[in-house]
């Protein structure tokens, strides 16, 4: 779903809708693990993308992390105890941010999923509710 223009990788609109929706996926959140011959262990840096159905791209996508911190640790040989994944996002958009998961596990299950981290903050907002209670 990305395509190179010149020297700068970019979404693709076909590989996008050729894609999606996918059992309704309105957004796709891409990883690379670390490369091949290294072990996914606690503290590994992980390479992420998201990106929406306007092509856009979300610098740090925090529900997706968690979720994947909570596939990945699944997915690991440690039965029981804690584990921690770096995930870096929105570098190749300029907005770097480093999101950092920490996962218990208990009998082969991922049981809770800590998140935080390092962003830059674009926007605020609030919203004005007249006569809410």
């Amino acid at each position: 779903m990305i395509v190179k223009d010149g020297n700068e990788p970019r979404p693709s609109r076909s590989g996008y809708d050729t894609t999606l929706p996918l059992d309704g996926a309105r957004a796709v959140y891409s990883y690379v693990r670390p490369p091949a011959g290294s072990t996914l262990e606690p503290g590994s840096e992980i390479q992420a993308r998201n990106f929406s159905p306007r092509l856009t791209e979300d610098p740090a996508t925090g529900s997706a992390t968690a979720a994947t911190a909570a596939l990945l640790a699944e997915s690991s040989d440690i039965p029981d105890g804690e584990l921690t994944f770096r995930f870096v996002q929105g570098v190749d958009m300029g907005r770097p941010s480093l999101l950092v998961a920490r996962v218990l596990k208990h009998a082969g299950a991922a049981r809770l999923v800590h998140l935080g981290g390092r962003y830059i903050n674009v926007m605020r907002g609030s919203f004005d509710l007249p006569n809410a209670t």
